[in-house]
């Protein structure tokens, strides 16, 4: 979608005024307005209206302020852009000139933008004024306002008609104005838009406004003026230098060989293995890429073996402690396995730049143990709480367990069934559904389980003693009898004498139960053959209720009996529900999400959970050891950028170290959790990718349980993505580009083979368009001025080789709205572009204005490099100004030959 600018645009009367803008402009421009009468055509009247100005003008709506550049508040702004503000209504900065566009097409707006040094700008506010007073020296401060038109445009995103783009879509239009200064490196200002016209500033500083022609507010031969402020906004500007100036001072660096060698070291002598003046290099955790430390003398690795702490055996006379045996329990191997062999157990423990890197993991726990546990500790809230109920969990169901195989599973089946009455509905039966409606289902009475039985049979209960029954039923008893034989006497003597009812004969109570048949038995088939058929799906399935209901309309038959319950299975229901192992532990489980595969042996065991540590540590080794995270940075050149690869080994032992130390301390803290955990995973800094990398895809190392023990350290613990790519590449950059601009989009791109040969006739690369992209991973800063992006791609794919062309490393400003400003300095060879035109072009020194026709620029414009047919001069329209003076989105590209080792 293209953006066009427009010099000037109107709206509604403004659009009628004919007087050009020139020397001699009444300050309210005047148009004559012919009234008619339809009925009489004839008579007509004609009247002069006069339209708003610049003095009937004493504020400006905050609303109307869509974006300033740079934003408020802003301590940084690049000195070789220009302020500028964005307007909502497009023809706002001309809304109330007095004028119509002179034969050139430019048009004064009524307000302009001004940026003013702090330090000499007063601002007062002053009662019964609704605007602040600015009071400046305009002959240093202020721009010359004979060229306002310049600093004034429209911007039309899209294409078409612009007409038709400006009133029909408001959002793909806006105003702008710009001020022309130059500004200064490190300097606080004051940015405000104020009245161009001297009608303007009376009417917004309340003092009478004149009412002859136009004039300016201010002449650049003053040295001191007073400006109401209609809109204002601080800011202040960093050191001298742009995106594009810093990106043209880093030079290609190619890191030296011995450096990323590693840090030298010497071992001391020791008695019976190390011969004195041994030495070797300890990589760092950035260097030529996959590099493992050169192998050393048997008899070093020996004699570590003989210090390791594996298997709690004495420590050595000669040591006041044996050496930690890091990663002893994540391997889940014997003591006496642990160093047979090979893996990455045996690369950590016997070689000695292993165990340094370790041991630098180790120091930093210890140097941060009080930070790392009150994170941890404050992570360990919820496991507490979880614990405690885990252990009541514990208690109860031990507790109440003895008490259950004493006193309920001797128990009769029957006996069961009433202890279990409360909690039947609660109680799963076998074959579905509780074991109330097991019971419901059989001839046993329900209610023989409830507590009022149990109260009412008691034997010494009120009612056995008040009826002076010797010998009550016990519930058991009723529920065994009224199973074999449906009836809950059985075993007594019913009171009275009994009622026989012969066969056929209906009861009162049989009627009383069945008293709505007569309505449906006085119906004949007949009635109901004889109504209409209906297609009502109701009425038909009504016609089957009754059907069935009539044929059973005859005499009444006792229903069947309930099947028996089969009381041992029950029973056996109720036991299994009612066990505490069973019970107890359902109920707590319910209660606690636990971590996904927790799944201890007893489940009621206490949760040892690790804790996650997700902070960066490459921060802490940049901090302990800079050398060992990049040798040799401290002799990096300033403003160069390099590559150099990861070391995944350097990243594994160090976590190793880590989290080995980190789970001796939480056991002497009591933090409940074993010995195997892996707290840290994450050892670059991975916020800001794209697309974002969270849980174990931020990861920098697996579980180190779930590393495979004959795997070589480097190898055992390496992600998916890292193992896919081969390698890591990282970009290395020294200077104030990625301070100054944290936002530069670093990326890579394909290379392709270009069709042009190089001089000796090699194939070249090039970089087409559309090429393939990786972004980055990680990055991360060295202080003071290095700063570093990786990617997951290995050094020697990226530098590419005979058969393939490698990829290109991109550095490219962020994409940002519109910015407006010039170059900081004049390039050296000839400029064929607008885009490379500079303030030393325009003579203007830091602090000064453009003043069109001063010294205009000379470009000899390349119609291939820039077809666009602009202007930087006073035969300029303020469209063409902007064009010139827009910022393009600046990259680089170099490839990564460029920047890494020749043989890597």
């Amino acid at each position: 979608m293209s953006r066009r600018y427009l010099s000037w645009w109107r709206t509604g009367a403004a659009t009628l005024i004919a007087q050009a803008d020139g020397a001699a402009v009444p300050s309210r421009a005047q148009l004559p307005v012919a009234a008619r009468v339809t009925a009489e055509p004839a008579r007509a009247a004609t009247v002069t209206a006069r339209l708003y100005g610049p003095g009937e003008v004493t504020s400006l709506d905050a609303r109307q302020v869509i974006r300033t550049e740079p934003v408020a508040g802003t301590t940084d702004f690049e000195p070789n852009l220009m302020c500028a503000v964005e307007l909502d209504a497009p023809e706002l900065p001309w809304m109330f000139t007095p004028a119509a566009a002179d034969a050139s097409g430019r048009l004064r707006p009524w307000l302009v933008l001004v940026v003013v040094r702090r330090d000499v700008a007063e601002v007062t506010r002053e009662p019964g004024r609704q605007a602040p007073v600015l009071t400046t020296d305009p002959s240093t401060e202020l721009p010359d306002l004979t060229q306002s038109w310049a600093w004034a445009h429209v911007q039309i995103t899209g294409d078409g008609n612009p007409h038709t783009l400006l009133t029909g879509d408001p959002a793909r239009s806006l105003s702008r104005l710009v001020c022309p200064r130059r500004l200064e490196p490190g300097t606080a200002y004051l940015a405000a838009l104020v009245p161009a016209f001297r009608q303007g500033a009376q009417a917004g500083l309340g003092e009478p406004v004149d009412g002859g022609d136009l004039a300016d507010a201010w002449t650049t031969t003053q040295t001191t003026v007073r400006l109401p402020i209609y809109h204002s906004w601080e800011f202040a500007t960093g050191p001298a230098g742009d995106f594009e100036q810093l990106v043209a001072r880093l030079v290609p660096h190619r890191p030296d060989a011995a450096d990323l060698a590693g840090l030298p070291v010497e071992l001391p002598a020791q008695p019976g293995g190390v011969p004195a003046g041994e030495s070797m290099r300890v990589p760092g955790a950035l260097g030529i890429g996959n590099q493992m430390p050169a192998p050393v003398a048997q008899a070093v690795a020996g004699r570590i073996a003989e210090l390791v702490d594996v298997s709690g055996r004495p420590v050595p006379a000669d040591l006041p402690f044996a050496l930690p045996a890091y990663g002893r329990w994540h391997t889940g191997r014997r003591a006496g396995t642990l160093l047979t062999g090979t893996g990455w157990f045996p690369d950590l423990a016997l070689h000695p730049a292993a165990r340094i890197v370790a041991g630098l993991g180790t120091r930093v726990v210890q140097l941060r143990q009080e930070e790392l546990m009150a994170a941890i500790w404050a992570q360990a809230g919820p496991i507490a709480r979880a614990n405690r109920l885990l252990a009541q969990g514990q208690l109860a169901r031990d507790a109440s367990g003895g008490l259950h195989r004493r006193y309920v599973v001797p128990l009769p089946d029957a006996a069961v069934l009433v202890l279990a009455g409360p909690a039947a509905t609660r109680l799963r039966a076998t074959g579905g559904g509780t074991v109330a409606t097991r019971v419901a289902a059989s001839r046993v009475p329900g209610a023989l389980l409830t507590a009022a039985a149990r109260r009412a049979l008691r034997p010494r209960g009120p009612l056995t003693r008040a009826g002076g029954i010797r010998r009550a039923v016990s519930p058991a008893a009723a529920v065994g009898a009224a199973n074999r034989r449906g009836d809950a006497g059985t075993g007594t003597r019913p009171v009275g004498e009994p009622v026989v009812v012969p066969d056929g004969m209906v009861t009162v109570d049989a009627v009383g139960k069945r008293q709505d048949l007569p309505d449906f038995c006085r119906l004949t088939p007949q009635f109901w053959d004889g109504l209409p058929p209906s297609p009502d799906r109701h009425v038909a399935a009504l016609r089957k209720v009754l059907a069935l209901h009539a044929a059973g309309a005859g005499p009444c038959r006792p229903a069947p009996p309930p099947p028996p319950l089969d009381t041992g299975t029950v029973a056996d229901d109720v036991r299994t529900g009612l066990n505490p192992e069973t019970a107890v532990t359902t109920a707590i489980l319910s209660r606690l999400t636990l971590p996904a595969g927790w799944a201890p042996p007893d489940p009621l065991e206490p949760v040892l959970a690790a804790p996650d540590i997700p902070t960066p540590l490459y921060r802490e080794v940049a901090a302990l050891a800079p050398d060992l995270l990049l040798p040799g940075v401290t002799g990096l050149p300033l403003n160069s950028v390099g590559a150099v690869g990861v070391n995944p080994w350097f990243v594994q032992a160090f976590h190793a170290g880590f989290n080995h130390e980190l789970g001796r301390e939480l056991l002497y803290r009591g933090f409940p959790t074993d010995q195997r955990l892996t707290a840290a995973r994450r050892f670059w800094d991975r916020r800001g990718v794209v697309p974002p990398r969270t849980g174990a895809a931020a990861d920098d190392i697996t579980p180190i349980t779930d590393w495979e023990p004959a795997a070589r350290l480097g190898i055992a613990g390496l992600p998916p993505d890292a193992a896919a790519a081969g390698g890591q590449l990282v970009l290395v950059i020294r200077g104030d580009l990625l301070r100054r601009y944290p936002r530069t989009v670093v990326h890579l791109a394909r290379a392709a083979w270009s069709a042009t040969p190089g001089p000796d006739g090699t194939p070249v690369p090039e970089l087409p368009a559309g090429a393939a992209e990786k972004h980055t991973t990680f990055g991360g800063t060295l202080e003071p001025d290095v700063a570093f992006v990786g990617f997951d791609l290995s050094p020697d794919d990226a530098r590419g080789n005979a058969m393939d062309p490698g990829w290109y490393v991109i550095l490219a400003e962020q994409p940002t709205e519109t910015r407006f400003g010039l170059d900081e300095s004049a390039p050296t060879a000839p400029t064929h572009t607008w885009g490379d035109l500079s303030w030393k072009a325009l003579g203007v020194e830091p602090g000064g204005h453009i003043t069109l026709g001063a010294a205009d620029p000379v470009i000899d414009v390349d119609p291939q490099a820039d077809p666009r047919d602009l202007h930087f001069s006073t035969a300029a329209t303020s469209a063409q100004i902007a064009a010139v003076l827009e910022q393009r989105r600046y990259r680089v590209a170099l490839h990564a030959r460029c920047l890494l080792l020749e043989d890597g």
